[in-house]
C-alpha cells in the first residue's frame, strides 16, 4: 500500500509542478526590433593588404593611404594606392541595412564602380574589408581598414 501511495503522490506532485510552470510563464507580446543602418562614414586607414590570400602588407608603405567616406555621400582618397577609383566622388552602399557592396562614382563619370566588402567586428570595433581587382582580374586584393575617425 505504501508503494501505491508513493506513486500517486509522485504523480500528483509532477502534475502540480507542471501546472505551476505553465501558470508562472508570463505572456509576452511580440515586438520587433528594427535593424540599424550600417554607418560606414569616417576616415579609414589600411591595417593589412593581401593579394590572392598572401599578406603583402610589408612590401609597400600603406600607412599614408586614407579612404575618407563622408556622411554626406562624398569620398576622397589621401595618398592614392592602387584602388578601384582614383578621383574623388560619391559613394553609397547597395543596401542601408544589409550592405554587401560599396558603390563609388568618380566626379565627372557616368559609370559606377561596385566593390564587395565585409564589416566584421575586430577588437570591439568595426573593420572594413574591401575586396578588389584593380587592373588585373587574376589578382584579388583585400584591403583591411580600420576607422580612425567618424565623419
Amino acid at each position: 500500500m505504501k508503494a501505491i501511495n508513493h506513486k500517486a503522490l509522485t504523480a500528483v506532485v509532477a502534475v502540480a509542478a507542471f501546472v505551476l510552470c505553465l501558470l508562472s510563464c508570463d505572456s509576452f507580446d511580440s515586438y520587433s526590433v528594427a535593424e540599424a543602418e550600417k554607418d560606414l562614414s569616417g576616415v579609414w586607414n589600411i591595417t593589412a593588404v593581401t593579394r590572392n590570400g598572401e599578406n603583402i602588407s610589408q612590401q609597400m608603405d600603406f600607412s599614408q593611404f586614407a579612404l575618407n567616406l563622408n556622411a554626406d555621400g562624398t569620398y576622397t582618397i589621401d595618398n592614392y594606392l592602387p584602388f578601384v577609383v582614383r578621383e574623388s566622388g560619391k559613394w553609397k552602399t547597395d543596401d542601408k541595412l544589409y550592405p554587401f557592396m560599396i558603390v563609388f562614382q568618380e566626379n565627372g563619370s557616368a559609370s559606377e564602380t561596385k566593390v564587395e566588402f565585409s564589416y566584421p567586428g575586430v577588437n570591439g570595433q568595426r573593420a572594413l574589408n574591401i575586396i578588389l581587382s584593380p587592373g588585373c582580374n587574376s589578382n584579388t586584393y583585400t584591403y583591411s581598414l580600420q576607422r580612425v575617425s567618424q565623419r
